[in-house]
């Protein structure tokens, strides 16, 4: 199939942002110079490709669930750390 006749079949960045609930932060006044809709089309991308890659995933339940509970800590640690340094930097 030529990418012409593919791209003529894709539906508009309007409808797409339409059918995420998204209306409401793409004003049609800059439809067509903004980039939101791209951006809100790859959020989008990214929250469907980490819900599949959750489901996806060769792990338990029990496995997955202990595995985020400690990255969430590993980044909580390091985001107190980091504010740390940046409060006695300023002080």
């Amino acid at each position: 199939m030529e990418i012409g006749k593919l791209a003529g079949q894709l539906p508009a960045a309007e409808d797409i942002v339409r059918a995420l609930g998204l209306q409401q932060y793409y004003p049609r006044s800059r439809a067509n110079n903004d980039m939101f809709p791209s951006l809100a089309l790859f959020g989008a991308g990214l929250l469907v490709g980490a819900g599949l890659a959750l489901l996806l995933a060769p792990t338990t339940g029990r496995e997955l669930r202990e595995e985020i509970t400690e990255r969430a800590t590993e980044l909580r640690d390091r985001v107190a750390a980091a504010a740390d340094e940046k409060l006695d930097d300023a002080v």
